[in-house]
């Protein structure tokens, strides 16, 4: 099985066999594409190699750049996948969904099922992405969320506005003040970033009076899950293990 995490800064791609996820690739998202161009095509073809005869040819796929869903859909489709396209109208589970369907991203559905299929019934997922999320799940429904500017988005916007500065790589910081200014960047990206967080989960759980678990999902969310409050659970690849129990609810495992 093949599941497809389409985001508005990469695609990330994980291979599962046996119900265990073998693979993950990634590549940068380019959107408003015509039609595939060498990068995708040779990116795609290295992950059908990995394909063997016995392997199931299902590809689940969320998405959140529309531009790119009838490319992907028709080059799965060639090859002969079954292929799935999750959106808030198809989904395979019973769930209960306090949001407006149409505005929720399919991704967050995809962490949502993950959580549901743990058996969990309170939780918050934060989700470190172009955007970072917050999801509350409470008494196992969609309590709802919240969106602020990713760390790369943010810091993409300072780099471009800015002509002094530059470009650097957000890292784990051990002391807030810094002495140049990359480092302070770094600083100011990384505790700013971490001390709205946990002020964010603090306002959360006092508002919806629960004790939930918290998980953490998202490239750069390694670099915070020490800091955060609530002992946060991380994992890098919550969003495809939500896609793969939707692949094994509709076509077996």
């Amino acid at each position: 099985m093949i599941v497809i995490d389409i985001g508005n800064t990469n695609i990330v791609v994980g291979i599962y066999k046996r119900n265990k996820l073998k693979k993950v690739f990634r590549i940068s998202t380019e959107k408003k594409i015509k039609k595939f161009n060498s990068k995708y095509i040779t990116f795609f073809s290295s992950i059908i190699k990995n394909i063997i005869e016995t392997d199931a040819k299902v590809c689940i796929v969320s998405s959140v750049v529309p531009s790119l869903n009838q490319h992907i859909k028709s080059y799965f489709k060639n090859f002969k996948f079954k292929f799935y396209l999750l959106n808030s109208k198809n989904i395979p589970f019973d769930l209960i969904i306090n949001y407006k369907l149409n505005q929720i991203g399919s991704d967050r559905i995809a962490n949502f099922i993950s959580i549901y299929q743990r058996g969990i019934k309170n939780c918050i997922i934060i989700d470190f992405g172009t955007a970072t999320t917050f999801d509350v799940i409470k008494n196992n429904e969609y309590s709802g969320g919240l969106i602020f500017p990713g760390i790369g988005l943010s810091l993409n916007s300072l780099i471009k506005n800015a002509d002094l500065l530059k470009n650097v790589n957000i890292t784990k910081k051990g002391k807030i003040i810094a002495r140049n200014t990359p480092s302070s960047i770094q600083s100011g990206f990384y505790f700013g970033y971490l001390y709205a967080i946990n002020g964010i989960l603090k306002k959360i759980i006092q508002e919806s009076k629960f004790k939930p678990k918290i998980f953490i999902t998202g490239g750069l969310g390694k670099i915070f899950k020490d800091k955060i409050n609530y002992n946060p659970i991380y994992n890098e690849n919550l969003t495809l293990e939500g896609l793969k129990q939707i692949g094994n609810k509709i076509y077996g495992k």
